[in-house]
């Protein structure tokens, strides 16, 4: 799969560079698919934070492109951003998405150019009635007739450069020790005979199966049914050991009530759960910074809808999906405001799942 990885760096950072180099080392990427944002750095924005809605197509979709043509277009499944590379669109117009990643992924506009696209290669399910569709890799996907041409779009991004390689060398050690430890899950709304699988209903059922699935794959499980976050009473104090974590909901906060294991994996259900990667309150930076290796979160407003669906990851994983797959399987819009951080090459394996 290395050589189906399109790696994204900014010319103006030495990190960025160092970062793309040391990620294309560890996963054996060839150097032709390193791939140079050619967009000055502004000087206003030293971590190349946001790009302009006006400069988005000569500042990041058009070298992209140019860089997928030579590396094949078709061959690329996977494009990865780098340290200090935009994040963020800024002066967009209303109704638009934020989020340059999920702009990328539909990258060649075959979608169309309005925002909130359903992505084609999303697994609709039905969580109540446990009713999900067959694992089908993105590879797998592109041979079916009149495929889309997407891409799974991650970031190694971090408040730090280390901290953003580190992401890299947690996924392979969990790869090559395998994933043991606890999963927790912090679902809102008591029983589940009561919830009705609409609406923020729809929220505790993807978690609650998400439980289910990975207790019969023999993960142990912690699964608080009430409003209070781990970490707050009644609600465990700690969740130590975390292979596995989804749930909500506190707005651009991190309960610091985890222990993270290299290759763990976590999901916070908070419009503004990956405000900004490299700092600030939020969720995703301050998971990454104590020890997780894959999250996914918004950039702004996604609706319960557009967040990541936990489920139906875990049914994947457990299929045998690397998390590259298994995130934009189960994210229902592109062009919208998620974005994924870490390596989309990571495939987990769940002690006791097979």
């Amino acid at each position: 799969m290395s050589r189906r990885v399109l790696v994204v760096y900014n010319p103006h950072s030495r990190e960025s560079k160092k970062v793309a180099d040391y990620y294309a080392q560890r996963r054996a990427i060839p150097p032709a698919n390193l791939c140079r944002i050619s967009a000055p750095q502004p000087e206003n924005d030293a971590g190349f934070v946001s790009v302009p809605w006006d400069q988005f197509d000569s500042l990041v979709k058009n070298p992209i492109r140019r860089c997928l043509k030579q590396a094949g277009q078709e061959e690329i499944l996977y494009i990865v951003f780098c340290f200090q590379t935009p994040y963020r669109l800024s002066s967009v117009p209303s109704g638009y998405g934020v989020s340059v990643d999920q702009y990328v992924e539909d990258i060649w506009e075959e979608l169309g150019p309005s925002s909130r696209v359903l992505n084609p290669y999303y697994a609709e399910a039905a969580s109540r009635a446990g009713i999900y569709r067959p694992f089908l890799s993105l590879a797998d996907y592109r041979k079916v007739p009149a495929a889309k041409l997407l891409y799974s779009v991650w970031r190694l991004d971090a408040a730090s450069a280390s901290l953003a390689m580190g992401l890299v060398d947690k996924a392979i050690q969990a790869e090559r020790e395998g994933l043991a430890g606890q999963a927790c899950i912090d679902r809102r709304f008591g029983g589940m005979n009561a919830i009705e699988d609409i609406g923020y209903g729809a929220g505790d059922w993807d978690l609650h199966q998400a439980a289910e699935m990975l207790k019969r794959a023999g993960v142990p499980v912690v699964e608080d049914a009430g409003g209070e976050e781990f970490g707050t009473a009644p609600a465990p104090l700690r969740c130590d050991g975390a292979i596995f974590y989804a749930g909500w909901y506190s707005l651009n906060h991190y309960n610091d009530a985890f222990s993270w294991k290299p290759g763990a994996i976590g999901v916070h259900l908070d419009s503004a759960s990956a405000a900004d990667p490299r700092g600030g309150a939020n969720w995703a930076a301050n998971a990454i910074k104590k020890g997780i290796t894959i999250t996914s979160g918004a950039l702004d407003e996604p609706d319960l809808e557009g967040l990541p669906h936990v489920d139906g990851i875990v049914h994947d994983f457990l299929a045998g999906a690397n998390v590259g797959d298994a995130f934009l399987r189960n994210t229902a819009w592109l062009r919208w405001m998620i974005i994924n951080i870490g390596d989309p090459l990571y495939r987990p394996e769940f002690a006791g799942s097979h």
